[in-house]
């Protein structure tokens, strides 16, 4: 009999608890932001009462709606339909604190419990900015992600190909601080985006930055090779052009004055005077010069060895001219 009494009470509990629901039982919401939690039931319950983390904030009573509130933060919103009594309850400026258990405790009946949990988002940046790189060098782009929690998860995009790198992360009081580098070959213009994700975000956060690729000129060393050689084959004709002339011209002006001293040589010896009728035995060099067989004067040459006669009595010695007059 006490057996029987036994399960009749625990089959009765599981139908009146199964009546009451919370609803999400699992809510991840961003630090600062909005958390909704629905209770409802299929009676209209007298008093139902909102714990978070074992601390009322809020009561409910049938007659009156919410009645009390520890905060401002914590409200109450009535969506009863015919058949279901349900109110919503809304924490606003959702803190790291309220993180933990959230219950909807109906008196008379049973309690159901859910789970919220706070994330924070912080900041992301790519270190550096846009690139400029020349064609097939490698560059890198380093990711950062400071003050998330719980530890962010981040992927590289490069004009629209995801790729995952190992990032490394640092607790720096209760957030993360993490970083990620990417290495790529400067191929092509490309679009580099970093995405950082938590479970809170519905799309991932992210930064762009933009690499531009310089092409790379290639020397044609063909057309150079062959503009040397064209060049220096020019300076070569230049200079055998350039020391012939010099050496005709050179030769030329030797020849030239050879032939000046062997004209000058012939007409001096056409301009000596004949031996004969030729007085003064001691000078040999003497000219008569008079009329009527008397000497008015004469001029004397002295003719020595090895010198050359010159013109106008001039004799070249190799040193100096030597004209020697003996007027009588």
């Amino acid at each position: 009999m006490d057996v029987f009494r036994l399960g009749l009470f625990l089959l009765i509990t599981t139908v009146v608890s199964a009546q009451v629901q919370l609803q999400p039982l699992n809510a991840v919401v961003l630090r600062g932001s909005k958390a909704r939690f629905n209770c409802s039931t299929t009676r209209p319950p007298s008093v139902m009462n909102f714990i978070v983390n074992e601390r009322l904030v809020m009561t409910v009573l049938e007659a009156t709606g919410p009645v009390n509130s520890t905060e401002q933060r914590f409200s109450a919103v009535n969506f009863t339909t015919p058949g279901d009594y349900k109110w919503e309850f809304v924490i606003s400026n959702v803190q790291r604190g309220d993180a933990g258990k959230i219950t909807c405790l109906v008196f008379s009946e049973t309690s159901q419990l859910a789970t919220l949990s706070v994330q924070e988002r912080g900041s992301v940046e790519i270190v550096g900015g846009n690139q400029t790189k020349t064609e097939g060098t490698q560059t890198e782009f380093q990711c950062r992600a400071v003050g998330w929690f719980p530890e962010p998860n981040l992927t590289w995009s490069v004009n629209g190909v995801v790729s995952y790198c190992n990032s490394s992360s640092v607790a720096q009081g209760n957030v993360f601080n993490s970083n990620c580098t990417l290495t790529v070959t400067a191929v092509k213009n490309s679009s580099v985006q970093c995405l950082v994700t938590i479970p809170a975000l519905s799309t991932p956060d992210s930064r762009t930055v933009f690499l531009t690729v310089e092409k790379l000129v290639k020397t044609d060393w063909t057309v150079l090779i062959a503009v040397t050689v064209a060049f220096s084959a020019a300076a070569l004709l230049f200079l055998i052009i350039y020391g012939i002339v010099f050496f005709c011209k050179r030769r030329k002006k030797k020849s030239g004055y050879q032939e000046e001293i062997r004209r000058a040589r012939i007409q001096s010896q056409n301009r000596t005077p004949a031996t004969e009728n030729v007085q003064g035995w001691d000078n040999r060099g003497y000219n008569r010069d008079g009329r009527d067989g008397r000497t008015n004067g004469g001029v004397w040459y002295t003719n020595h060895s090895n010198k050359h006669q010159m013109p106008d009595g001039f004799f070249d010695d190799g040193h100096r001219n030597h004209r020697h007059m003996t007027i009588v």
